[in-house]
């Protein structure tokens, strides 16, 4: 059964063609293994709903919540980051990373996935948190944009 729904998850995910993915590239990731039923969830955009320091500290605000990642079927995503600047008191990206997942919930610093910083766990279809260790520790949630 699971197989099936795997494989009905995987023609809805060919209607969502517009994020350039074509089928050899989906073909390919199935095939490597990062595209699997644990991370077809993922595949889209997500933007920052909020983010809590470990010791309870909610940081979230209008600027950082500008932030959306969007994770790929090759085991990879981009996270565009967005922070007050302090001499202009406007909000503006502060960078785009570049970073990797695999099939068992780690995300990795950089697409070599040899130091992992976070971990990931989708809620629900449309809920997605990030509990991060490295550079310091958040539970960073967002929510499905498509």
């Amino acid at each position: 059964m699971k197989i099936f729904l795997f494989g009905l998850s995987l023609l809805a995910l060919l209607g969502l063609n517009s994020c350039g993915e074509s089928f050899e590239d989906i073909k390919e990731a199935i095939k490597d293994e990062t595209l699997t039923p644990n991370t077809l969830g993922l595949i889209g955009s997500w933007q920052l709903e909020s983010a809590v320091l470990a010791n309870g500290t909610d940081v979230t605000n209008s600027c950082f919540m500008q932030e959306v990642i969007d994770f790929k079927i090759d085991g990879t995503y981009i996270d565009r980051r967005y922070q007050m600047n302090a001499e202009t008191n406007e909000c503006e990206m502060h960078g785009e990373f570049v970073r990797g997942y695999d099939n068992v919930n780690s995300i990795f610093e950089t697409t070599a996935n040899r130091l992992t910083i976070a971990t990931y766990k989708l809620v629900n279809k449309k809920e997605l948190v990030l509990n991060f260790t490295i550079p310091f520790e958040a539970t960073i949630t967002y929510l499905r944009l498509y």
